[in-house]
């Protein structure tokens, strides 16, 4: 960062403060958890009292995109001002979704991987986490931004809660793509987990590109009420695995701040970023409860 590399929270649009206080190649590990362009208004969730969101009505974030007049400025700005693969591949996009939801999405979130990219130190990588509905397009952008040199893993997180349906087979996980900064130049050291075959019963083996860790259930303690939190153990493996104790780990769209409590617990610095005040506040909460003020 420009003037400080203790870990810190921001409030506000993550692309105008990555340009505004981030220096380049200044993050180690990044992980990101953006909106998916579910189309869905995300509500606070019911839950416990203490260092939680206390409130079952209130909006969180809106993940909803419309191509209008913004999109159609993003769209004419990025074909026109961009070099490159970006300016490329977007009349493609539009060619194949139209003037869609989709696409506005995506021009969204161009700029802020272009960002993320040059904040991302030559050693480092960067997990983005997503699920089938923008899945194959970001892969496309982040090939286009980072390299399709440089893409290492789409990793399955497999979740097992969560509804079914007659009409299709149940939608029970997620996919992270995983991108290095530069190529064979990341950081990584694997987790061990135990080994599952009978041959290996007793040892530890390497994780492989599919994670079995169960989602938050409604009776979990770490569980704050925010609706699109994720496990400490899904970042624990990442974290663990991607990054040093001392380095400095990004969470752009940090929600209620899991990526920070477990890059904190780890021993890591952390940096988060939220466009929610309600998300900020419980962030705040959330590190006091369980580490202390300051």
């Amino acid at each position: 960062m420009k003037s400080d590399s203790s870990s810190r929270l921001f409030h506000g649009d993550n692309l105008t403060i990555l340009k505004k206080y981030f220096s380049d190649k200044s993050v180690d590990l990044i992980y990101m958890d953006p909106p998916f362009n579910s189309n869905r208004c995300y509500n606070v969730l019911p839950g416990k009292k203490t260092n939680t969101i206390d409130s079952g009505n209130e909006q969180v974030f809106d993940d909803t995109w419309r191509w209008n007049d913004s999109a159609v400025e993003a769209f004419n700005k990025i074909t026109s001002e961009t070099d490159g693969q970006l300016s490329q591949l977007f009349p493609a996009l539009k060619r194949i979704t139209g003037e869609s939801g989709m696409l506005a999405y995506l021009l969204m979130m161009a700029p802020r991987i272009v960002e993320l990219r040059r904040t991302l130190k030559h050693s480092g990588s960067i997990y983005i986490h997503c699920d089938q509905r923008a899945s194959a397009y970001l892969k496309l952008l982040m090939d286009a931004v980072f390299g399709a040199e440089n893409f290492l893993n789409c990793i399955v997180w497999c979740y097992g809660l969560g509804g079914s349906s007659p009409r299709y087979w149940p939608r029970k996980h997620d996919d992270i793509l995983w991108y290095s900064r530069e190529q064979n130049g990341h950081y990584f050291e694997a987790v061990q987990i135990p080994a599952t075959s009978q041959k290996m019963k007793g040892q530890f083996k390497k994780a492989p590109d599919f994670w079995n860790i169960p989602t938050i259930n409604n009776m979990a303690h770490e569980r704050v009420g925010y609706p699109t939190q994720k496990p400490e153990a899904l970042l624990a493996r990442i974290i663990e695995s991607s990054s040093c104790k001392g380095d400095i780990v990004l969470d752009p769209f940090c929600g209620c701040g899991t990526t920070l409590v477990v890059a904190q617990a780890l021993s890591r610095k952390w940096i988060g970023i939220d466009s929610s005040e309600k998300a900020v506040e419980l962030v705040k909460k959330r590190l006091e409860g369980k580490f202390g003020e300051g």
